[in-house]
């Protein structure tokens, strides 16, 4: 089967993402057991984001199908550096005690402050990547990050605003401080814009691999739209009432137990926040997650 096959170049999206997704939980937790140090994890994942930053820049220069992959394969391994960084409480924003009763904007202030730092690393690395890469032959590693980047804020807004399902016992405890800032009381009006969005951009991208008469072009836009649908599944799973820690159990420590499932709005209710919003970081879900 040859590399631009639809069905490989499918298939190979969606085991980077569940594999990526899982070897970032399963170092995350394993630092909170105690057996290995968050230092040495950063020094680690430090390499290999800078391995992901060679790879984008060899993909970027060859207009092939293995161009792409490369350059796939590279923004993810940046993208993997910033959530692991994020999830075990290395790089976050400002921890503060929470203020009961937050509402409006004063509300959206304090969770931008608990996650600001993280945020500001994620735009510093997109206007890098942006200045190395714009000019390429070959953009898709630099469309890859922004896509992750961008799905990314759409899941953070929804589990903000509104998703009643986003619990999950997957939930780093580092930064389980942040589940003060997210609600899941009812779900909020603007999920079906995001989904629409979501939607049409998948379109976009399918359309683009369709019309394409590059092989570099189709690999790259089928390897887009792979992870565009699997991230508007993500968004689904935090509104729906389906639980997806079985495709993580390997990742996590055996015997954690789901917390009880309560809801929560600002800063009113104690409650787990789901991995499901810390992959919607990491991803793809790669969540925050």
């Amino acid at each position: 089967m040859e590399l631009t096959h639809p069905l490989l170049v499918i298939a190979i999206a969606i085991l980077v993402w569940w594999l990526s997704t899982g070897l970032v939980l399963a170092m995350v937790h394993g630092s909170e057991r105690g057996g290995w140090r968050v230092g040495p994890i950063m020094v680690w994942m430090t390499l290999v984001g800078a391995c992901g930053i060679a790879l984008l820049l060899e993909g970027s220069a060859s207009p092939t199908p293995l161009g792409s992959y490369t350059g796939f394969l590279g923004a993810l391994l940046v993208w993997a550096w910033h959530e692991v960084a994020f999830l075990t409480g290395v790089l976050t924003g400002k921890r503060e005690d929470g203020q009961p009763g937050l509402t409006g904007f004063a509300r959206f202030r304090a969770a931008w402050r608990a996650m600001r730092d993280h945020e500001l690393a994620i735009l510093v690395t997109g206007i890098g990547l942006w200045l190395l890469l714009a000019e390429s032959e070959n953009r898709f590693g630099l469309a890859a990050f922004g896509l992750l980047w961008g799905m990314r804020i759409s899941a953070k807004l929804l589990i903000f605003l509104g998703a009643p399902h986003a619990v999950s016992e997957l939930m780093p405890r580092r930064i389980a401080h942040l589940k003060r800032h997210f609600n899941t009381a009812r779900l909020t009006p603007v999920f079906p814009l995001l989904l629409a969005v979501a939607g049409g951009l998948l379109i976009v991208l399918v359309m683009g691999a369709i019309r394409s008469s590059q092989d570099h072009s189709t690999v790259g836009h089928i390897l887009l739209a792979t992870f565009m649908a699997l991230a508007i599944i993500e968004h689904l799973v935090l509104v729906v009432p389906v639980s997806d820690t079985a495709l993580w159990r390997w990742a996590v420590p055996r015997g954690r137990t789901a917390p009880p499932r309560q809801t929560m709005q600002g800063d009113a209710t104690p409650l787990t926040l789901s991995n499901k919003a810390a992959r919607a970081d990491h991803r793809l879900g790669m969540n925050e997650l």
